[in-house]
């Protein structure tokens, strides 16, 4: 038999909804600045629960769930991952400010740090701004965060798609906060070989 055999759903050792509701989460938010596709925004939810992150804002035309077009590529992590809508994404960036977030846009800018070379400070709570499809990140709203990080690219494209994009920097910062993930209390308790079914499992197959 080969090593390489693909996992069946079963054996990959996820968390219950409730499971997942109880973990401590990634110290991140992330906060979508007029993203208009409900696909994108069913992505970045997604890839949201697969790296933990604490919350999603959904500002301005970012729709909110329930969506059935949302829930297409979201697969039910819409209903995992707590979300906030504002009006403005102004009004998201001052109010993470107010409770403590470095807030970070996600746009190629002047001054940008690129990704790459992000360094991270263990004690602070983060937040990262995506961008409209077209036009990116408010300027407004840039001249509101801390900093702008910027994903180096080599080829003729001026940008990714924006939940690409979430994917690329969730990971990153996932990865820089590695032990953090590892040292909650769900993954100390997951032991190699435990089957865990999510009751919504159902659902998600038939999409």
């Amino acid at each position: 038999m080969s090593e390489l055999r693909k996992l069946k759903i079963t054996e990959m050792n996820r968390l219950s909804v409730e499971e997942f509701k109880e973990a401590e989460k990634l110290p991140l938010v992330v906060v979508l600045d007029e993203v208009r596709s409900l696909h994108n925004i069913g992505a970045v939810f997604r890839t949201s629960d697969a790296f933990l992150v604490n919350c999603i804002y959904l500002c301005g035309i970012t729709a909110t769930p329930p969506h059935p077009e949302m829930h297409k590529t979201a697969l039910g992590a819409e209903y995992t991952v707590d979300w906030k809508y504002c009006k403005q994404t102004q009004e998201a960036v001052n109010e993470l400010h107010a409770e403590g977030y470095t807030v970070l846009a996600i746009e190629q800018c002047e001054g940008s740090t690129m990704l790459d070379h992000l360094v991270l400070d263990p004690n602070k709570k983060y937040a990262i701004v995506m961008g409209n499809e077209v036009k990116g990140v408010q300027q407004e709203v840039v001249d509101m965060c801390d900093g702008c990080i910027e994903i180096p690219q080599y080829g003729t494209k001026h940008s990714l798609n924006v939940s690409v994009t979430t994917g690329i920097v969730l990971w990153e910062f996932a990865n820089k906060n590695d032990e953090k993930i590892k040292d909650t209390s769900w993954f100390q308790t997951v032991k190699p070989g435990c089957i865990i079914v999510d009751k919504h499992i159902d659902n998600l197959l038939i999409y």
